[in-house]
């Protein structure tokens, strides 16, 4: 019963933290990157355009919600925006094979492995913990 009295005060464990700071910073960290120098982060563009714009911004944005959701302390708002941002992420490999962009390909991988997969990881724990705040 203390185990899981402890588990409640806390908002996240330490895994579920890093699995979400690594979401903020790598992609602010593209989005910004993109900012100075679109070529760099995305092949064929060489100047910041509308479409690239949008991409920067959708990013950001989401981030901004990821943000506001561990201000807040919230499980449900935290779970929500880490789908939306899987959600992103998801669409963005399917486009790139639906679309047969072999420049961005191999970053596919990279893109599963480290937003991906442990995006999924974090929202099974924050289903968890939603449905124990649930019941309490």
């Amino acid at each position: 019963m203390n185990n899981i009295s402890d588990q409640t005060k806390n908002f996240l464990s330490i895994w579920v933290w890093i699995i979400v700071l690594i979401q903020i910073f790598l992609v602010l960290f593209f989005a910004a990157g993109t900012i100075m120098n679109p070529g760099n982060f995305i092949p064929g563009i060489s100047e910041l355009d509308y479409v690239t714009q949008l991409y920067i911004t959708r990013n950001v944005t989401v981030v901004l919600g990821i943000v506001v959701a561990l201000f807040l302390k919230s499980h449900k708002a935290l779970f929500a925006m880490l789908i939306v941002r899987l959600l992103t992420d998801l669409s963005d490999v399917i486009t790139v094979y639906a679309f047969n962009v072999e420049i961005v390909k191999s970053s596919v991988p990279m893109v599963v492995v480290i937003l991906i997969i442990p995006a999924l990881l974090a929202l099974g724990y924050l289903w968890k913990r939603m449905n124990q705040e649930s019941k309490q």
